[in-house]
């Protein structure tokens, strides 16, 4: 039986409804309530920079059907956004400003003095630094597809090569237009010409042409106060930093609060969420004042809940039904009474723990915590293509890479302005290119789940000082079609920083290349669920570049933040017993 949500009460919407802050500041919010004179009711509060207002989609937390079932349901426009005054400082102004906001609500006189906070991306981090100031009436936390933790490891670099795509798009597509229009909110004339200047960059993210630019801060140039500032600077910046620091503090400790951690296996900050829930997992084995977390996976990019992408559906995949427990709105407001008033709602069905969505089998899997198998098996890269389960002969096998005919993005991971889907792609076209090697298995003789941390090691040189590498595990399916499952990517120059399992540690220093020295490189792919069955294949591609969502290594040593001067790199990649390049993937049983 399917989990429906019972809407008990008719429902109140107030419009611009101000919450005071201690320094003069003036927020605003759009309150959903139950119209219920005289009785109290748990608060849900999100807080964000893109529009109170803007559609939320109602599959993943719809404010009037939660209210109904008896919450007060807010949502809030951070300092400096839209409805509310002031002057917007990204993240982080939002720990003083969320623990105020959270104390507000739960002082409501229809509050029933408990608040939990919702809400994904830049809404999840804000949860996650307001928690962090310890706010009265803080009582519970649900971020999803949260943007705090792990700068360094696929937020804002990816072993130690910058997410342009990503960040340029946020910069221009999500904050960008707000902050023209108050910044020149007292001169019209400007105002037009600044607003004619966006949609001109506008036009270049959606056919691709201005992340080619080099260097790239010519885009200056083109581009808002806010690009200028906060973004287009942090493309020349290094991994490890004080931004990195920044972006990390508010999932440097775990919180004493329950927890439900949401994700999508295609998502940008697919670790964040990850690392999260296993933050609060280790801390409640320790501490039995931090409740044990709750995680929710599924076939989901950052923005597409609906488990359908162009090349490819994943059938009950989609946040409007997720197995027997309904949709994502249904499953907040559930969790939200279970952990704020100790009862579910009577047909409820019990949410597992760990509730995981495995691609290639198609179903919602459940757990009591989610595992991380020990099984492993490894596929080790071999001479004409061949991917095996050993290391057979001694090879090479060579490309050349451009800086200036980048790979282009295909699919994964994403989320950048332009004609590229998130998600799983075919890779046809990728990999019929000269700069893009590919080893794939013989057909599986029985089904193999792949669950967990993929981990790629390449024993490689190159004629230049600096480069990068790319790393994709895809499935090809019986009849002949390459879809992405997972990639990562190493800067040459940051491999000490990623030894090991591919993961950047802030610290060690960089080292460039010594041209044509056979050296090791780990590259993450994050993690995937899927099973490969009976006939499919597995295949893996090397090749140098995935551009716009990584920038590119010009191969000089230099950054494409200010220099456009590029070299053709030489790369040779090595096999056999001497130079085991491989693939190391958990599998379960």
């Amino acid at each position: 039986m399917v989990n429906v949500l019972i809407e008990r009460f008719n429902v109140l919407i107030e419009n611009d409804v101000e919450t005071p802050l201690s320094d003069g500041t003036i927020l605003r919010s759009t309150v959903y309530r139950p119209a219920a004179d005289g009785e109290r009711f748990p608060v849900l509060l999100t807080r964000t920079p893109y529009g109170r207002d803007l559609s939320v989609n109602s599959a993943y937390f719809n404010p009037a059907t939660v209210a109904a079932a008896g919450f007060v349901v807010i949502l809030q426009d951070v300092r400096g956004r839209f409805g509310s005054d002031g002057d917007f400082a990204p993240s982080v102004q939002e720990a003083d400003d969320g623990a105020e906001a959270v104390e507000w609500a739960a002082s409501l006189p229809y509050s029933s003095g408990q608040v939990g906070m919702w809400g994904r991306s830049y809404f999840g981090e804000s949860q996650l630094r307001a928690a962090r100031r310890h706010p009265r009436g803080l009582a519970a936390l649900a971020p999803g597809v949260c943007a705090a933790g792990n700068a360094d490891h696929g937020a804002l670099f990816r072993g130690g090569a910058f997410e342009l795509g990503s960040r340029l798009s946020w910069g221009h597509g999500s904050i960008s237009l707000e902050t023209i229009r108050r910044e020149f909110a007292g001169d019209p004339a400007r105002l037009d010409r600044e607003l004619d200047a966006w949609r001109e960059l506008d036009a270049s993210f959606a056919d691709g042409s201005a992340y080619g630019t080099l260097p790239l801060n010519d885009l200056k140039a083109r581009a808002s106060t806010f690009l200028q500032s906060h973004i287009i600077p942090s493309t020349g910046a290094d991994p490890g930093g004080e931004i990195s620091e920044a972006w990390n503090w508010p999932t440097s400790e775990p919180v004493a609060l329950p927890t439900l951690n949401i994700g999508g296996w295609f998502d940008i900050f697919l670790p964040n969420t990850l690392a999260q829930y296993r933050l609060q997992l280790e801390a409640s084995r320790k501490d039995p004042s931090v409740p044990s977390p709750n995680l929710i996976l599924g076939p989901w990019s950052h923005t597409n809940y609906t488990g359908l992408f162009p090349d490819v559906a994943f059938p009950g995949g989609s946040a409007a039904s997720v197995g027997s427990f309904g949709d994502l709105s249904s499953i907040h407001a559930e969790w939200f009474r279970g952990v704020l008033d100790g009862d579910r709602g009577p047909n409820a069905p019990k949410l597992p723990r760990a509730l995981v969505y495995v691609m290639g089998e198609n179903r919602w899997r459940g757990f009591d915590e989610l595992p991380e198998p020990a099984a492993k098996i490894q596929f080790f890269l071999g001479p004409d293509g061949t991917l095996e389960e050993g290391a057979h002969g001694d090879g090479i096998v060579e490309y050349d890479y451009d800086p200036l005919n980048p790979v282009p993005t295909t699919g994964g991971a994403t989320m950048h302005l332009g004609a590229d889907f998130a998600g799983p792609a075919e890779q046809g076209q990728v990999e019929a290119r000269g700069d893009v090697l590919t080893f794939t298995s013989e057909a599986l003789a029985e089904p193999l789940t792949v669950f967990g941390e993929v981990t790629a090691h390449l024993f490689a040189s190159s004629s230049a000082i600096d480069t990068d590498f790319v790393v994709r595990l895809c499935r090809v399916t019986p009849d002949g079609r390459s879809v992405g499952l997972a990639d990562g990517i190493v800067r040459a120059s940051w491999r000490d920083a990623c030894a090991g399992d591919g993961v950047f540690r802030a610290g060690v220093p960089r080292r460039l290349l010594t041209p044509g020295r056979v050296e090791e490189f780990a590259v993450s792919l994050w993690a995937t669920a899927c099973t490969f069955q009976t006939g499919d294949r597995l295949r893996v591609q090397v090749t140098s570049s995935c551009h716009p969502r990584w920038d590119r290594n010009l191969n000089t040593g230099a950054k494409a933040l200010d220099s456009s001067d590029t070299v053709m790199a030489h790369q040779a990649v090595h096999f056999g017993p001497s130079a085991p390049s491989r693939i190391t993937l958990r599998v379960l049983s």
